[in-house]
C-alpha cells in the first residue's frame, strides 16, 4: 500500500513540473539570424557601415523590444519598433561611423525586449577601418603658401607710455589669387595697417604692426596671436605672433627730485618657512615701506608658482606708511627643498622691478628598491 501511495505521488509530481515547464516556455521568444557580424576591410571615407541582424518571434505571445544599448557612442542602433506578433519578423540595426576611426574594431549592441527565452542579447559587430591608399602616381599639386617676412614679431622692450611698430611684409606665393578676411580678435592695444584685402600670385605687401603701451594691463613679457584667414585651399588659417617686455618709464631725474620720488623699503628679502610636511599650508608677511616723499604704487606682485597666494589691502602706500603683504605657501607634493620668487613691480625709479623669494624643506622620500643588481 505504501508503495502504491509513494508511486502517485512521483506521478503527480512529474505532471505538475511538466506543466510548469509548459507555462515557463509559452509568451514571445526572439531568435536571431546571426548574433555576429563583421564588415571585414572597409573604407574610412563611407562614413557609415551599416548591418541589419534579422529576428522572428517564435513563442506564442506578442513581443517587442524596450530598448537597445549600444557599448560606444560611435555606433548608432536602430530597431522595429512595433509589437511583433507570433510568428513575425524583426530587424535591429547597427550604423558604425568609420570617419576619424582608422583601425580594428570590436562592438557590443545589447537588445533587451520581453522575450522569455532571452531578455537580453548581445550583438557584435568588428572589422577594420582603412585609410583610402593614394595611387601611386599621386602627385600633390604645390599650391604654394602665405608667408612672412617674420612670423614672430618681438618688440623686445616697450614702456608703458609709448606707441611702437614694426613693418613686415606679407607674401603670397601660390599660383593664384588668395582673398583675406577682414582681421578680428585683436587685442585692444594693437592695431594693423596696411593689411591687404586680397594678393595676387607672387604679390606681397607691406603691413605695420602697431602696438600701444599704454593701453597694455600688465608688466613684464607678453605675447599675443594675430590669426589670419583666407581662401587659400593649403593654408586657410594662418598668423603672426607678437611679443613684447612692457617697462615702466621714467624721465630723467636729478638728486632734488629723485628725493621727492617713492622709495620702497621691503623688511626682509626673503621668508624661510623651514623644515615642513608635504601638505602643510602655512602663512607668513612681508612688510612694504614707503620711505619716500610721494605716494608709492604698487602695480603688481606676482609669485612665480601656483603654490604661493598673496593678499594685500590696497595698493597705495603713503610716505611713512607701512602695508602688510600677506603670503600663504601650500607645500602640496613637494619634496626636498623649494624656492619660490615673488615678483614686485612699484613706481619707486630707483628700483621699480625686485625680486623677493619663499623657501620651504619638505622631506624627501627615498624609494626601496628590492632588487638586487640595481644601483643604490
Amino acid at each position: 500500500m505504501l508503495k502504491c501511495v509513494f508511486s502517485a505521488s512521483l506521478l503527480g509530481f512529474a505532471l505538475i513540473t511538466n506543466a510548469q515547464i509548459k507555462g515557463e516556455m509559452a509568451g514571445p521568444k526572439i531568435e536571431f539570424d546571426e548574433v555576429r557580424h563583421n564588415f571585414g576591410n572597409i573604407q574610412e571615407d563611407i562614413h557609415f557601415a551599416t548591418h541589419r541582424f534579422k529576428f522572428k518571434n517564435t513563442g506564442t505571445r506578442d513581443l517587442f523590444i524596450n530598448t537597445v544599448q549600444t557599448s560606444c557612442g560611435c555606433t548608432t542602433p536602430d530597431w522595429t519598433r512595433d509589437t511583433v506578433h507570433p510568428g513575425e519578423a524583426g530587424y535591429v540595426d547597427a550604423k558604425y561611423e568609420t570617419t576619424g576611426r582608422i583601425g580594428e574594431f570590436n562592438k557590443t549592441i545589447t537588445v533587451y525586449s520581453n522575450a522569455a527565452n532571452a531578455p537580453f542579447v548581445h550583438l557584435d559587430i568588428s572589422g577594420n577601418v582603412q585609410k583610402e591608399a593614394m595611387p601611386t602616381d599621386f602627385v600633390q599639386p604645390d599650391y604654394g603658401k602665405i608667408s612672412f617676412s617674420s612670423q614672430t614679431v618681438a618688440f623686445p622692450q616697450l614702456y608703458d607710455n609709448q606707441v611702437d611698430s614694426i613693418e613686415v611684409r606679407i607674401t603670397n606665393s601660390s599660383t593664384f589669387t588668395t582673398n583675406f578676411n577682414p582681421l578680428s580678435n585683436l587685442p585692444a592695444h594693437c592695431q594693423i595697417k596696411g593689411f591687404p584685402q586680397s594678393l595676387e600670385p607672387n604679390e606681397s605687401a607691406k603691413i605695420k604692426i602697431i602696438v600701444n603701451g599704454r593701453l597694455i594691463k600688465g608688466y613684464g613679457y607678453g605675447a599675443f596671436e594675430i590669426p589670419i584667414s583666407s581662401d587659400h585651399p593649403v593654408m586657410p588659417y594662418t598668423g603672426m605672433y607678437v611679443t613684447y617686455t612692457l617697462k615702466q618709464f621714467f624721465p630723467k631725474m636729478n638728486a632734488k627730485a629723485l628725493a621727492k620720488a617713492p622709495k620702497l623699503v621691503v623688511d626682509k628679502k626673503s621668508h624661510d618657512f623651514g623644515p615642513l610636511e608635504s601638505g602643510d599650508i602655512v602663512k607668513s608677511e612681508f612688510k612694504f615701506t614707503n620711505a619716500g616723499k610721494s605716494d608709492l604704487k604698487i602695480h603688481e606682485i606676482f609669485p612665480n608658482c601656483a603654490c604661493v597666494k598673496v593678499e594685500y589691502s590696497n595698493n597705495i602706500i603713503k610716505p611713512g606708511e607701512t602695508l602688510s603683504v600677506k603670503i600663504t605657501y601650500d607645500s602640496g607634493i613637494k619634496k626636498g627643498k623649494s624656492t619660490t620668487s615673488l615678483w614686485v613691480v612699484c613706481n619707486d625709479p630707483t628700483e621699480p622691478e625686485r625680486y623677493l623669494y619663499v623657501t620651504a624643506n619638505m622631506p624627501v622620500i627615498e624609494k626601496k628598491s628590492n632588487c638586487a643588481t640595481c644601483p643604490k
